[in-house]
């Protein structure tokens, strides 16, 4: 258990920057989506469109897996299709301009190229699939996108314009006094009190099963496996699929992998499919969209990954080597600001927890109590 808490700690170092991040992205997105509409409306449109312009937007965004729900949940809300929030999830953390000058570095130009294309043609099948799977789902699958909110996002075709109609013509007398609040405040509020109300206990479970994913999984396994086979692809899909990992960290570690004997197309299986997806994520995009809709999402990335590393396979040859000798993955310590967003996320998940869910819970509970 205290190797548990040691990655579970160890992961919140490394990804609780970018959930700040993220969550001020959110209310950033949310406040400029209201005020501009007619900019951001490509976004929120029907159709491919959107798709592919929420794919280009997200692939210099430095927002890692879990610091991108955020930002893809307020797209979401102000009316983007869920297709264009899928593109968009797996767009971000796949690539970034770090982690593609990294990979320049660590593994030479073709890598460096082929690392962004393919999470390009990624993004886009995602988005394309989810659209797709959404439009044959004859229930809509009801969620909520905010807990604070007049209405709900209900998944379903006509949830944008019941959203719309609900915010316009349905709002409470209390909330007018809210307009007059500055933008700043209005996206603090949006980021940190409506979407992270309704994403912690996710987050909360997803990292906990992270850590204990990540403590037994044998690394003995990952130092066996070389080659390329499609059973190789298979082995780093469920690596990459259940472990945080964004996409910068994962650029070293892949560069590991291949100088150990994988194959440049089975470390590019890990790098598109390791930081588009961890349990914590899941878990939000299954309560927010629902399981089929999720489906479709893991199956575009884990078949895109898979055609990506085998047709990387066949370009390469057996004669890739890299620009470094050697590289090793090496888990530095965490930094002062690593520490300190931690401390900061977690004080504010404990706020949130008791605001929403355990106050009202006990409070409840306390009153139908007898004998008081």
């Amino acid at each position: 258990m205290l190797r548990v808490g040691q990655e579970i700690i160890r992961i919140l170092n490394e990804s609780s920057g970018y959930l700040l991040l993220g969550f001020t992205l959110a209310g950033l997105l949310h406040v400029l989506m209201q005020r501009f509409p007619r900019a951001t409306g490509a976004l929120t449109g029907k159709g491919k469109r959107p798709v592919f312009l929420a794919s280009l937007i997200g692939l210099p965004m430095p927002l890692c897996s879990c610091g991108v729900l955020p930002a893809a949940l307020a797209l979401r809300k102000n009316g983007a299709s869920k297709g264009a929030t899928a593109s968009f999830l797996v767009s971000v953390p796949e690539t970034d301009v770090v982690s593609i000058l990294l990979t320049l570095a660590l593994m030479g130009p073709l890598m460096a190229i082929f690392r962004p294309a393919a999470a390009l043609v990624t993004a886009v099948a995602a988005g394309l699939l989810v659209n797709w799977v959404d439009s044959k789902t004859t229930a809509p699958n009801p969620v909520s996108v905010t807990t604070g909110g007049c209405c709900h996002d209900d998944g379903g075709e006509h949830s944008d314009t019941t959203a719309q109609r609900c915010h316009s013509s349905e709002e409470p007398p209390e909330s007018k006094p809210k307009q007059e609040r500055s933008w700043l405040v209005r996206a603090l509020h949006f980021g940190f009190v409506e979407i992270f109300d309704d994403v912690v206990v996710q987050l909360v479970i997803g990292f906990s099963l992270a850590g204990v994913i990540v403590t037994w999984l044998p690394a003995a396994g990952i130092e066996n496996l070389v080659g390329s086979s499609p059973l190789l692809y298979v082995a780093m899909l469920v690596i990459g699929v259940p472990v945080y990992v964004c996409a910068t960290a994962s650029t070293p570690l892949a560069a590991g992998l291949i100088a150990g004997g994988i194959s440049p197309g089975a470390a590019m299986v890990f790098l598109l499919a390791g930081p588009a997806t961890n349990m914590a994520g899941l878990l939000v995009l299954n309560k927010q969209f629902g399981p089929r809709v999720l489906a479709g999402y893991l199956v575009a990335i884990a078949v895109c990954s898979v055609l990506a590393g085998a047709f990387l396979d066949r370009l390469t040859g057996p004669g890739f080597t890299l620009p470094v000798a050697t590289v090793e993955h090496i888990h530095h310590a965490a930094s002062p600001l690593q520490v300190t967003c931690t401390i900061i996320l977690v004080t504010l998940a404990v706020v949130s927890i008791g605001r929403s869910k355990v106050v009202p819970l006990f409070s409840r509970q306390a009153e139908q109590s007898p004998g008081k």
